[in-house]
């Protein structure tokens, strides 16, 4: 009975210290998603007149998810990763973005402003402006059962680094 005790006291123990580990989401974010499933492989290639040049190419069953976020001035959005690739668009407002190797060197994105992070890329996202963000994300993600979160929470990856 004892050892049964202590074993639910040390998992009980590390749920919550994996919980406090997490750094949270301060101020209002919402986010519209949308999610479906392509099931064919991709392989698309374009070139334009410019120079510029488009490749996306695919191979088994990928999720593709795409969402509207709306973040408040002040809003952070907690250090976070994604399961998968993805491409953002700043519609209004600016954010600014920290990454965890370098977590006190924001990027600032300004309306019209794309960029892109990766599975392995733990960042921070904040509104330092004075008006609402409006950002449109899409993620390219391995088709799980069940769904994957498009957000896995991660910890403070420092000291100094912003929350």
């Amino acid at each position: 009975m004892k050892t049964r005790i202590l074993v639910l006291c040390v998992i009980a123990s590390a749920a919550l210290a994996g919980n406090a580990l997490a750094t949270p989401i301060i101020g209002t974010i919402t986010a519209e998603t949308a999610r479906g499933t392509l099931a064919e492989d991709l392989k698309l290639k374009s070139h334009y007149e410019n120079g510029g040049i488009v490749q996306l190419k695919t191979n088994g069953p990928v999720e593709v998810i795409t969402q509207r976020i709306v973040a408040s001035p002040g809003s952070s959005f907690g250090w976070h990763s994604h399961p998968g690739e993805n491409v953002n668009v700043v519609f209004q407002g600016t954010l600014t973005l920290y990454h965890d190797e370098h977590c006190t060197e924001g990027i600032t994105y300004g309306p019209g402003s794309a960029f892109s992070t990766s599975p392995d890329q733990i960042h921070l996202a904040h509104n330092a402006g004075t008006e609402p963000l409006v950002l449109f994300a899409t993620y390219f993600a391995p088709l799980t059962t069940p769904l994957q979160p498009v957000r896995i929470d991660q910890p403070l990856p420092g000291i100094g680094c912003p929350v």
